[in-house]
Order: C-alpha cells, then sequence, then structure tokens
C-alpha cells in the first residue's frame, strides 16, 4: 500500500523499543533489516536441531522480532525424513523439513520489498539480507557440533555430522532418540554401542561412521561422562 508514514511510524517504533542500536546506524531501517535476517537465521539453526517442522511459513507468520508464531500443525519428526510435511494441507511440501531455510529467506526477501519505501535502495536491501547465507550454516553446524558432543572446531566437523543425518534418514532413524543415544555413546574401542547401533538398519554403514566418531572423539581427549552431561544438555529427551 503507499501507507507510507504508518509504515515510518511503526518502524521507528520497534526500533525505539527492541532495537534501538538500530536508530544509530548511517542507514537505520536497513540495519534493522540485517538485525531480523540475523535472527531469522538463528531461529531457523535452532528448528532444524531439534527436527522441528513449522506448519505454515507464510510471510504473515514470521515476526519482525525475528521469531514466529501461528505454527498451524506443527511438528517434531519422529522418523528422521529431510522431506517430512508436518501439515497435512500442505501437498507439495513446501514447506517441509529441508525446504524451511529456504522458505524463511524468501520471507525475508518480502520483508525487505514491504520496507523498501523507507530505503529507497534495493541494492541496499538485498545486501542486508546476504548475512542469512553465512549465518544459518555456521550457526546450524555449531548446533550439530554441540549436540554431537565436539568443543573443537574441526573443517571435517560438517561431513560427519551430514553423513550421520544421512545414515538416520537412509533407515528413518527416530531423530530425537538418536541423539539422545549418541550422548552415551562409549568411545572406547571396544564398545558396542548397541542402543544407538539398533537404531540403523545398516548396522555396516553405522560401524564404519562409528568408528569415525569414536576417532574425533579421542582426539579431544575428553571425558565420557562430561560430555554425555554437556549433550543432555541440548539434545532433548522429550519434544
Amino acid at each position: 500500500s503507499d501507507q507510507h508514514e504508518a509504515l515510518r511510524e511503526l518502524a521507528d517504533f520497534f526500533m525505539q523499543t527492541h532495537a534501538p542500536e538500530c536508530l544509530e546506524a548511517p542507514q537505520p531501517v536497513v540495519a534493522l533489516l540485517e538485525r531480523v535476517a540475523r535472527q531469522t537465521a538463528e531461529l531457523l539453526a535452532q528448528w532444524q536441531a531439534v527436527g522441528f517442522c513449522h506448519g505454515v511459513m507464510n510471510t504473515d507468520n514470521m515476526s519482525i522480532a525475528g521469531l514466529t508464531l501461528d505454527y498451524g500443525p506443527f511438528g517434531f519428526m519422529d522418523g528422521f525424513d529431510p522431506g517430512h510435511i508436518c501439515n497435512h494441507t500442505d501437498q507439495g511440501g513446501r514447506y517441509a523439513y529441508a525446504r524451511q531455510p529456504n522458505v524463511a529467506f524468501w520471507n525475508l526477501h518480502a520483508l525487505a520489498h514491504g520496507l523498501l519505501p523507507l530505503i529507497g535502495e534495493p541494492d541496499a536491501a538485498l545486501a542486508a539480507l546476504e548475512p542469512y547465507k553465512t549465518i544459518f550454516p555456521a550457526a546450524l553446524l555449531k548446533n550439530l557440533r554441540a549436540k554431537l558432543g565436539l568443543r573443537a572446531e574441526r573443517d571435517e566437523d560438517r561431513e560427519l555430522a551430514d553423513d550421520l543425518l544421512r545414515l538416520m534418514a537412509a533407515g528413518r532413524a527416530d531423530f530425537t532418540i538418536t541423539f539422545r543415544r549418541l550422548a552415551g555413546f562409549a568411545s572406547a574401542e571396544d564398545a558396542d554401542n548397541a542402543a544407538l547401533r539398533d537404531l540403523f538398519l545398516d548396522r555396516a554403514a553405522f560401524d564404519a561412521w562409528a568408528q569415525r566418531y569414536r576417532t574425533r572423539l579421542l582426539a579431544e581427549a575428553g571425558d565420557d561422562a562430561e560430555r554425555a552431561a554437556r549433550m543432555n544438555r541440548v539434545n532433548p529427551k522429550f519434544v
């Protein structure tokens, strides 16, 4: 609409109330847009890390406060499926688990378009969204490292986490239970970790991954009990 003054009033009110640091920026509304992009990236990384699926990710169900509302028929995955759809009316899978990060980015573009009358420069608005592309994967990897009980950062960590997720997807291993049991992983060479291993249909593939994980844990020279306590704080028992 052409309600630019009302839009200006709303943006100013939000910044004064919730984001006063944006008012000090050379382009306050651009700073506000970048703030929302960063917060949304962190939010989506948190969702993905616990297998959460939002049922209705329409633009009007995303908030400029960097949170979301009106989940519709939301859900937490049981058997891990990147294509999981939690809303029976979402027949095309628009909001499937693996698509949620891209949907959030699209919604940010819609917000940028809505704020354009206050920004005036399309390039500046688009540039404000760019941090999402790096913050989301970095935040997700940080969360996955925590879920795996890893304290140090290594280049191979993303592949280690991705390969576990692929194994889980191949056999529809329960998302919450798998990570919860992973906390009890014994790093001793002769440990069979049967309770965790039994969640995977392809036992040989799991054994190969478990050996890589064991090697990674031993490289940190940590204590299994201490690691388990850390992992249980980020891997919920119930959802």
